[in-house]
């Protein structure tokens, strides 16, 4: 259209039931940096960058506090309090991040949270709000080391230990936690020289030492564009939370071979103290975010997810999903709410092509539509779970194309309406 921009945009579409509600999150995509994917938020990159782009450059060596880079595309999840039932989420090895109020000033300390996913995997409860919770089993998910060991403890472990009473400050660790949560004092364990210390009033347990000092640590950290000195997190319990467990030593196998590994379970994290590994890998940060993943989705994290097409506008986060039976299957119903026809392809764990005719009496508007229109055409599709580079394009318009990766989960249900906005 001459004197006009065409923005060709999507927004998602859920179906529950006979409900159709339309949520519309914007998402601010930047280039692609450290990550496999670019960011679903500006703050989630600057809040990335912070702790792990000095490890990812090697300018430091420590743990990982959210891993090399996301392994899901930006997702929105069910939180029931939130406009539209849903906020932006992004999986990473050790963690989540997330954006619960969008409105909160995004440079924050709070604006970005990692969720409360080392308790719901301990207590099986699901959040999906913030009095809303799914109840399920705990976890039967390896807290630490190799995922086939059959003697490790699980998070399900812990689950009778979180009203254990705290050691007193002082106390020589030398309690072991085997994978049914029983309890046992090995005095040979005092030999590693591992007390408690900082009491936590809110939980009733007490911290670690080796753990309280790498929460209230120091050291390389990336901020306003440079490295610098600072403490490690704002606050001590920024990336933890607070104790839920005291601390235990347990006998896990780390590729392959049986080590004495000090643990102990966080409301966001599980922290681990290795005492043969080199000082600074001692201490280490779970693949929590990994493990929620496959507890909360029943399925193996995926391959990293592809990255956007150049010269492409983003196609946005994946949309909220409705959870049903469907054989381990995922659906996608795609609607178009424009006059040009619309192909949409997916390309990951299958490679599919929809093609959705023109929508009669729909035109473009200079704002997105407050929903898809009733009898805008659709086509609905079944593939495999994992991600998906996601290609919109309408070959009888001038919009450019949508691009980027989208992470669907089995047994669930999204729906994208895909429009057209003109900017006189």
């Amino acid at each position: 259209m001459t004197g006009s921009a065409i923005s060709h945009r999507s927004q998602t579409l859920m179906r529950l039931g006979a409900l159709a509600l339309v949520v519309t999150l914007a998402a601010l995509w930047l280039p692609q940096s450290a990550f496999a994917v670019a960011p679903g938020d500006p703050a989630f990159e600057r809040t990335w960058s912070r702790t792990d782009l000095p490890v990812a450059s090697n300018t430091i060596s420590r743990t990982w506090m959210w891993g090399p880079s996301a392994f899901t595309s930006p997702m929105v999840e069910w939180m029931t309090d939130n406009p539209g039932n849903g906020r932006l989420v992004q999986y990473f090895d050790k963690s989540r991040m997330e954006i619960t109020d969008p409105n909160v000033d995004p440079n924050a300390i709070w604006y970005v949270t990692n969720g409360l996913l080392a308790r719901e995997l301990v207590t099986g409860e699901l959040q999906l709000g913030l009095n809303d919770f799914q109840p399920r089993e705990a976890a039967a998910i390896n807290v630490a080391g190799d995922g086939a060991d059959a003697n490790a403890p699980t998070y399900a472990s812990f689950q009778n230990l979180l009203g254990a009473p705290p050691l007193d400050e002082g106390a020589t660790i030398t309690g072991r936690v085997d994978r049914q949560g029983n309890i046992t004092d090995d005095p040979t364990l005092a030999a590693q020289g591992i007390i408690a210390t900082e009491f936590a009033a809110e939980t009733n347990h007490r911290i670690a030492a080796p753990f309280w000092a790498f929460m209230t640590s120091s050291g390389t950290v990336y901020e306003d564009g440079a490295n610098t000195t600072a403490p490690l997190f704002e606050t001590p319990y920024f990336a933890t939370g607070l104790p839920i467990t005291e601390a235990y030593w347990a006998e896990v196998s780390v590729s392959g071979v049986p080590q004495d590994v000090l643990v102990q379970v966080f409301e966001r994290r599980v922290l681990t103290y290795t005492p043969n590994n080199a000082p600074e890998w001692q201490v280490e940060a779970g693949n929590v975010g990994r493990h929620y993943y496959e507890w909360r989705y029943g399925a193996e994290p995926p391959l990293d997810p592809p990255v956007a097409q150049p010269g492409s506008a983003a196609i946005g986060p994946t949309p909220l999903p409705s959870l049903f039976d469907h054989t381990g299957m995922t659906r996608l119903t795609i609607a178009n709410h424009a006059a040009q026809p619309l192909t949409v392809t997916f390309e990951g764990p299958e490679s599919r092509t929809v093609e959705v005719e023109a929508c009669e009496g729909c035109e473009s508007t200079s704002e997105p539509p407050s929903s898809c229109a009733v009898d805008a055409p659709s086509v609905t599709i079944d593939i495999q779970p994992g991600s998906y580079l996601v290609t919109s394009n309408r070959p009888e318009s001038d919009a450019p194309p949508l691009s980027g990766p989208w992470t669907v989960v089995p047994n669930a249900g999204y729906g994208a309406c895909f429009f057209i906005v003109t900017d006189s």
